[in-house]
């Protein structure tokens, strides 16, 4: 007891000295930001004098001169680099510290959906290889607008690359991990059917058991919301891509430190009579991904070895559509899926070899993009682009927003 107690009493003064230390070095640099944005307050009110003084004189040949000297200002301005990003805190977690951080510095995302629009064409931005050409890659998860996780078929390793291609870190896993998620920290959550868990891996790679689920009850997605810190993990009895009424399929919803807040499993149906009925909504909830904004959940729900559909509901857990092929139609085998900024669902058919994009009501859908090679992971990125992994270890970054 006392070597817990004082183990304990470490990390306590470790963390305030951590907490203390990183608010020193935010207010210095906020003060240098102050004196900076003062100053140049008050060089931009003497220069708005200027302008408006000369231009009352009315002289062309002044405005021309004038143009030139504010075409020099903006260079200077941006060489000197007059504003100075400040770090967010790092100790921010909860609903409620994110709407308190919206509400200081607004919501970035909004921002930017709100600058981007649909191109007219798709072109192909980069080309990296992730894995050998025999491998097809599973999974891409984002670590920033530059960065991705990625990581082959039954392979043992996962791989940091940058847009360029360039491999930054290689991190070994085990191959019976189904999926994976970054956090906002940069931490990595593992789903892990065979020892039933989802486990954190720090900046550090000491991994932390954040949930252990009962036998029956086994995790093969996972998806973290990374403003609310929360994740959702696709759940099931077993991995066969069938199941029966006596199965179970679900997806539960998780705090950042592991409480259990959401199961979604069933939907009530009304039958032509006014009698309501129940079903499961899932037979195997292979990918999921979240509206970060809307909380609206899609998930790529297999119901054979070659076959499966979208699901897509809200936050609350209610299905809005479902997608899969019909008589007219052919095979729809899709493998994963990802919202973009502007809210439309992205998901990668297997079969087609098509990149499908859907509006999140339902209503529209379209091809955004035709493969050469069957593609498989897709990853969404907030500057409106999408990686997609592909059969031959490939991966196509492609641009389709401007």
């Amino acid at each position: 007891g006392e070597s817990i107690r004082n183990k304990l009493e470490n990390i306590i003064s470790n963390l305030i000295a951590n907490a203390e230390n990183q608010r020193k070095e935010t207010a210095r640099q906020l003060s240098g930001t102050k004196e900076v944005t003062e100053d140049l307050i008050a060089r931009g009110t003497s220069f708005l004098e200027n302008v408006d003084s000369r231009l009352k004189l009315g002289s062309n040949l002044e405005i021309i001169h004038l143009e030139r000297e504010c075409s020099k200002l903006l260079m200077k301005m941006s060489e000197d680099h007059l504003i100075h990003h400040i770090p967010s805190p790092r100790f921010v977690g909860g609903e409620e510290s994110v709407e308190k951080l919206q509400a200081m510095v607004g919501d970035f995302y909004s921002d930017l959906a709100s600058s981007l629009k649909l191109m007219s064409y798709v072109r192909i931005d980069a080309t990296l290889t992730g894995c050998e050409s025999d491998i097809f890659i599973t999974k891409i998860c984002r670590v920033s607008d530059t960065e991705a996780w990625i990581k082959g078929f039954k392979e043992d390793e996962i791989k940091l690359f940058n847009k360029r291609g360039k491999l930054l870190k290689t991190l070994a896993i085990r191959p019976t991990c189904h999926d994976f998620s970054t956090t906002k920290s940069g931490s990595l959550l593992i789903v892990d059917p065979k020892l039933r868990w989802v486990q954190c891996l720090s900046s550090d790679n000491e991994p932390t058991t954040l949930v252990d689920f009962q036998e029956g009850q086994l995790p093969i997605s996972i998806y973290v919301n990374k403003t609310t810190g929360n994740f959702l993990v696709g759940l099931v009895d077993s991995l066969k891509h069938s199941s029966s009424f006596l199965s179970m399929r679900l997806i539960k919803k998780f705090s950042y430190d592991g409480q259990e807040l959401q199961t979604i499993q069933y939907q009530t149906k009304k039958s032509f009579f006014g009698r309501q009925s129940t079903s499961s909504i899932f037979t195997y909830p292979h990918r999921i991904a979240e509206n970060e904004q809307t909380g609206d959940i899609a998930v790529i729900n297999w119901t054979g070895d070659f076959t499966g559909e979208l699901v897509v509901l809200n936050k609350d857990g209610e299905v809005i559509f479902r997608h899969s092929n019909s008589a007219e139609e052919d095979t729809f085998s899709p493998w994963d899926v990802a919202f973009d900024v502007l809210g439309n669902i992205v998901v990668s058919d297997r079969y087609s070899r098509n990149i499908q994009l859907f509006k999140a009501s339902g209503r529209a859908k379209c091809v955004l993009h035709k493969c050469s090679f069957t593609p498989h992971a897709i990853e969404a990125f907030s500057d409106g682009k999408l990686w997609i992994g592909h059969s031959n270890g490939k991966v196509s970054i492609i641009q389709y927003m401007e």
